[in-house]
C-alpha cells in the first residue's frame, strides 16, 4: 500500500471520500487549462463519471503501470491535491510524474515541492528507477519553476502539441536522472 509521510503532508492511495473534491477539481477550468488536453468547451464531468474513474483507480492491481495518490495535510487531514506516477516501466527503469494542487488556497506554500520530493525519492529508492520524466505546457510557469527547482532538465519541446485558447502551444519535455538527484 502506497503511503509517504513528509513534514506537512501524507501521500496515500485515493479513496471514495475524495470523490466530491476530485469532481470539483476535474471541472475547474483553470486547473484543466494547465493539466489536461481536453477541449475547453467539454461538458462538465458528472459526479457519476468521476465516481467511475475513482472506482477504476481503486481497483487497479499492485502491478499496474500507474500509481494514483491523494495529497492531504498532516495537521488536519484536508485533501489539497493529487498526483500520479505514470508509465512505470521497471525494465527500462523510468516513469513520468504528474501533480495537481486542486485547493488554490494552498498554492505558493511549498506543498507541491514537498510532495514531489517525497515521490521522487520513492521512485529512485523504492522503485529503483533511473529516470523520471514530466511534460509541462509552456504557459505553466509555476510548474516549470517547480520542476526545474527540483533538478529536472528541459530535454526538448513537443512543438504545437496542445490546442489551448484557440492556438497551438508547445509542451516542454523534462527529465531527471537518479545520478542527478540531490535531495
Amino acid at each position: 500500500m502506497f503511503r509517504l509521510v513528509t513534514t506537512r503532508l501524507i501521500l496515500s492511495q485515493q479513496n471514495m471520500e475524495n470523490l466530491e473534491k476530485l469532481n470539483s477539481w476535474f471541472n475547474d477550468k483553470e486547473l484543466a487549462y494547465y493539466d489536461d488536453d481536453e477541449p475547453e468547451t467539454k461538458a462538465p464531468e458528472s459526479l457519476d463519471e468521476t465516481r467511475a474513474i475513482l472506482e477504476r483507480i481503486l481497483k487497479m492491481p499492485p502491478e499496474a503501470r500507474i500509481l494514483h495518490y491523494a495529497i492531504t495535510k498532516r495537521l488536519d487531514g484536508m485533501l489539497i491535491g493529487y498526483g500520479q506516477i505514470a508509465f512505470i516501466d521497471h525494465y527500462n527503469r523510468r516513469c513520468k510524474l504528474g501533480i495537481t494542487l486542486g485547493d488554490k488556497r494552498e498554492w505558493g506554500k511549498g506543498y507541491a515541492k514537498e510532495a514531489l520530493t517525497a515521490v521522487i525519492n520513492y521512485c529512485f529508492m523504492e522503485l529503483n528507477l533511473n529516470r523520471i520524466g514530466a511534460e509541462i505546457y509552456e504557459f505553466n510557469p509555476r510548474s516549470i519553476h517547480l520542476f526545474e527547482n527540483l533538478g529536472f532538465q528541459r530535454e526538448g519541446v513537443a512543438r504545437q502539441n496542445v490546442f489551448k485558447k484557440g492556438e497551438f502551444r508547445n509542451e516542454y519535455i523534462y527529465g531527471l536522472l537518479k545520478g542527478e538527484w540531490k535531495f
